[in-house]
């Protein structure tokens, strides 16, 4: 018996049936192969990074970074042989061929390249300069869409909480030192979070008066002109305005969870939470719970780490002293005769901020090589060659790496960059590749070491882009202080390490 003759038109249908088919497939299994990964996925779901090898890191002791010559798969060249890259311009030659009153317009080009009164006037303020105000006066003064969301309103939420208008009545939660082999970055995180918890349970936090954090980083008899002893307070603003209501009636040395609403502490407290989810809701934004501690400790950050007037006026010394800062510009025909230049104030727009942390990270993270910095850098610049250049301010405690910055004119030979070659500026101070503590005892005087490490702070909130990795409590400073203190919370922040690492923002 013979088979039924299908028509053609049947057939024709059949066969789109059976393409679709297929091309839906492979195009599902292409798609899954790239869907982000979302940290409250259900567990249930199956692991799509299993057919996504290059999603995990195969040695965690290697940083998985892509290469800047990833980016050019034909080495640089062009393919098509029509294509020919300009020559480097000749000032001389162009400015023969200018008119009389074409280059009488060229004085008023070199005024625009100047900074703004009113930007000097808000670097000044950021170093106390010129600034008769509180730091919140500061704050109020800044670019409200240049800030973290929501910045004025919770830095004055945390400081009238630390600072009510009476005392009388209040509870308190008194902070010991805890961490005393800690260095900056790691205590100001650490109090921040105790702060939190306090203001979970209705206490304001109060710094003990003999044994407060903060007390081995600075000399023993830093703060003895106040009447108090060694404690962050010798260069921060107080913490509170309440320490000297507080008793053994009225104060805890721990935390109790029982003293919250719901019985446990979370990462931040309910009004700001809510304030932050109310403001976001009106854009149309569901906050992650991620980002809600990240906003949040972002702002306890900025709060606590605020340099009182006294620790102010020797920053600011410090930076304005020309000695203390070097600047080199880079020769790709000589690397290692860089030639010197001067760091103005404030650094000059469009210059990079650049924190390399070495020392002992490596004892609780990746260490990242000062070559992965220099190419996070680049390959942003290689992106966004109309705002920004090959110029960087760099802070780290490692010699090694200002010096293999000196001699690095570029990573990448393009020349596509406004600069040809790096513009490195860095400060002089004592440095070893080693921890904080070590770094501290360079010196003859602590306290005078540790300002002298907070101005790279401020010197690196100076610049316009930012490039770092948030696995270090230093860099995390840089990046919260430039969305809380300084309005720069826009600018580019470039992860040389895992892009991730802010996420786990301890």
């Amino acid at each position: 018996m013979m088979a039924p003759k299908l028509s053609p038109l049947k057939l024709t249908f059949g066969g789109i049936v059976f393409l679709s088919i297929v091309f839906f497939s492979l195009s599902s299994y292409r798609v899954s192969s790239v869907l982000p990964i979302n940290d409250e996925i259900d567990s249930s779901l199956p692991d799509i990074t299993a057919n996504c090898p290059e999603y995990i890191p195969r040695n965690e002791s290697e940083l998985d970074v892509e290469q800047i010559q990833a980016d050019f798969p034909n080495g640089y060249k062009n393919p098509n042989n029509w294509f020919k890259t300009p020559g480097q311009p000749n000032s001389n030659y162009l400015t023969n061929l200018l008119t009389d009153e074409e280059a009488a317009l060229l004085p008023s080009f070199k005024a625009k390249a100047k900074p703004k009164p009113e930007y000097i006037a808000k670097i000044e303020s950021l170093y106390g300069i010129k600034r008769a105000g509180s730091w919140q006066d500061h704050i109020n003064s800044l670019d409200d869409d240049n800030l973290a969301p929501l910045t004025k309103w919770a830095q004055q939420y945390i400081y009238d909480y630390q600072h009510p208008e009476s005392c009388e009545g209040k509870k308190f939660y008194v902070l010991v030192n805890k961490w005393p082999r800690h260095g900056l970055g790691a205590i100001i995180r650490r109090t921040f979070i105790e702060l939190s918890l306090a203001m979970q349970t209705g206490r304001i936090l109060v710094l003990d008066s003999k044994n407060a954090p903060g007390n081995t980083l600075v000399e023993k008899d830093c703060d003895k002109h106040r009447g108090k002893t060694a404690s962050l307070e010798c260069i921060l603003e107080d913490l509170t305005s309440c320490a000297s209501y507080v008793t053994s009636k009225n104060s805890v040395n721990a935390i109790d969870m029982t003293e919250t609403k719901e019985g446990g502490l979370r990462d931040y407290p309910a009004l700001p939470a809510m304030a932050m989810m109310t403001y976001l809701g009106e854009l149309g934004i569901v906050p992650s719970g991620t980002f809600l501690r990240y906003w949040w400790r972002s702002q306890l950050y900025g709060y606590v780490l605020r340099p009182n007037r006294a620790a102010l006026n020797r920053i600011s010394e410090m930076r304005l002293n020309k000695s203390l800062h070097s600047g080199v510009n880079t020769n790709r025909s000589s690397p290692s005769e860089p030639q010197n230049t001067t760091v103005p104030f404030p650094l000059p727009p469009s210059t990079l901020s650049m924190h390399i942390r070495h020392g002992d990270k490596g004892g609780e993270g990746r260490l990242i090589s000062t070559r992965d910095y220099i190419v996070a850098a680049e390959r942003f610049l290689l992106r966004n060659p109309l705002k920004y250049v090959k110029r960087a301010f760099m802070s780290t405690e490692d010699p090694g790496a200002i010096e293999e910055a000196r001699q690095t004119p570029f990573v990448n030979p393009v020349r596509s960059y406004g600069n040809v070659d790096w513009t490195w500026f860095y400060s002089h101070i004592p440095r070893v590749d080693g921890g904080p503590g070590a770094n501290l005892e360079l010196t003859h005087n602590k306290t005078d070491a540790l300002l002298t490490h907070i101005m790279q702070l401020w010197m690196a909130v100076e610049c316009d882009t930012f490039i770092g990795n948030r696995n270090s409590n230093w860099n995390k400073m840089i990046d919260a202080v430039r969305c809380t203190l300084i309005d720069k919370c826009q600018a580019p922040y470039i992860d040389a390490g895992y892009v991730g690492d802010w996420i786990n923002f301890p």
